[in-house]
């Protein structure tokens, strides 16, 4: 990766600041308000991951500031409303249900009759709305891209994860197609590079997203860095007391020293390997406690059901190791911790890894997505190799011996993501939307 490309990301990402003016629906002239379409394969509710939690929070940060924002998603999950208006937002979900990722062939069939519905949707609803976003780059901007250039619509895209653009069809896929997905997985990354070349702006959430943009070639003047939101009105310190309060209410150990991880429990999130490391850590750290929260059945490579049967087998459940499940309120439970770990293997960005910071825990995470331009290893968090189990007890090891400075390494860890409260990024979000209008006012 060009050095000179990854510093300039991480000073953008750590000097973002809201306009001193900002701009308010008031400020901006009704007729030119941008009506916005959301596009994406995932939202929050009924999912609980990054990509689905951060769609919701952006579309209604947006439908907040006054502009008209609907979400089209996939019906991901049944029963859910096939319609419905949350806070502002107008959202439609759309057959297929269930995971797609990673099933082979068996996906195409829904997948195709996905994109015709969607581009029918696009197709007779063109009037509605000036700007479409579209989240994720694997296969909505298919449909996107082209119905926006013939329509005469702006087409944002945000790119999502690393593993999208490294793997435009997954190695699963291609892998469960046999020859075909060997034929395939070169056209689906000429056809990747061409939507990205015609969109009107691509979003980058971290330095290392803009850096593979980059070498997609998207012309750096028409990528955004723009990071993910964290609301730091939710996620705030609390005091001893309270702490206390919530390992009462959330029924965890009250003494132990609780390290969370809060995330899909999947492999490439690398909790697979932190289990298999917790009798290691344990054997030296007594005090200790893994609080998982989080579920892999939305997943493709889902080990909730692996992680189980290693904890029993461990004799640690219980005691050493607690699965709690999926949770909407992942803000007490990092309030309860003292310490945070995401030992992934890749992220488009760690939403967890900046919600952790802002609450003012140490964290122990992968040089992957935004880690690298937010946390210092040993100033404000603790870095460590990924897939490395010897990297990952070591980490353990550094921030437990590091505990007199904690209060110093939160306080910074905290400075390091007041930038991306959740109301200046949205106003960077309505800025985009307006820059890609055209000067005169709407599309046609």
């Amino acid at each position: 990766m060009d050095d000179s490309i990854s510093s300039r990301a991480r000073q953008r990402l750590q000097t973002q600041q809201p306009p001193e003016t900002p701009l308010t629906p008031q400020t901006v002239p009704t007729l030119h308000q941008p009506r916005i379409y959301w596009l994406t394969e995932g939202y929050f509710p009924p999912q609980l991951g990054g990509l689905e939690l951060m769609a919701a929070c952006l579309s209604e940060g947006l439908a907040a500031r006054g502009l008209q924002v609907d979400v089209i998603t996939r019906q991901t999950a049944v029963p859910c409303a096939n319609e419905e208006d949350i806070r502002g937002v107008h959202i439609r979900r759309i057959r297929p249900a269930g995971v797609l990722k990673g099933i082979g062939w068996r996906a195409l069939p829904a997948i195709l009759g996905y994109l015709a519905r969607l581009a029918y949707i696009l197709l007779r609803e063109a009037r509605r709305y000036d700007v479409v976003i579209v989240s994720g780059i694997k296969v909505i901007p298919l449909v996107a891209v082209p119905l926006a250039l013939l329509l005469k619509k702006r087409c944002i895209i945000r790119v999502e994860s690393t593993a999208e653009l490294r793997e435009p069809l997954s190695a699963e896929s291609v892998s469960a197609m046999s020859l075909f997905g060997r034929l395939l997985h070169p056209i689906s990354e000429r056809c990747q590079r061409l939507m990205l070349s015609h969109a009107d702006r691509v979003i980058a959430t971290s330095g290392e997203l803009q850096e593979l943009t980059l070498e997609a070639g998207v012309p750096a003047g028409r990528i955004s860095m723009i990071a993910n939101a964290v609301d730091l009105q939710r996620f705030h310190p609390v005091s001893a007391r309270e702490k206390a309060r919530l390992r009462r209410q959330l029924q965890l150990p009250r003494n132990a020293t609780l390290v969370l991880f809060a995330a899909r429990l999947s492999r490439a999130k690398g909790i697979d390997l932190l289990v298999r490391a917790w009798p290691e850590i344990v054997a030296h750290h007594s005090e200790l406690c893994l609080v998982i929260v989080g579920s892999g059945s939305a997943s493709f490579d889902d080990c909730e059901q692996e992680l189980a049967e290693l904890i029993q087998m461990s004799g640690l459940g219980g005691t050493r190791v607690l699965m709690v499940g999926a949770s909407r309120h992942v803000e007490q439970y990092l309030q309860a911790a003292d310490l945070y770990i995401l030992p992934s293997e890749y992220e488009g960005f760690g939403v967890g890894v900046i919600e952790a910071l802002a609450t003012e825990i140490p964290v122990l995470a992968t040089p992957v997505g935004v880690v690298p331009q937010l946390i210092h290893d040993g100033d404000n968090g603790f870095v460590f190799a990924p897939r490395d189990q010897r990297a990952l007890v070591e980490a353990v090891d550094s921030a437990l011996a590091a505990r007199p400075r904690w209060p110093h390494i939160v306080r910074r860890a905290r400075e390091a993501v007041t930038c991306m409260d959740v109301s200046a990024i949205v106003q960077q979000y309505v800025q985009l939307c307006l820059d890609v209008m055209p000067r005169t006012g709407r599309p046609s």
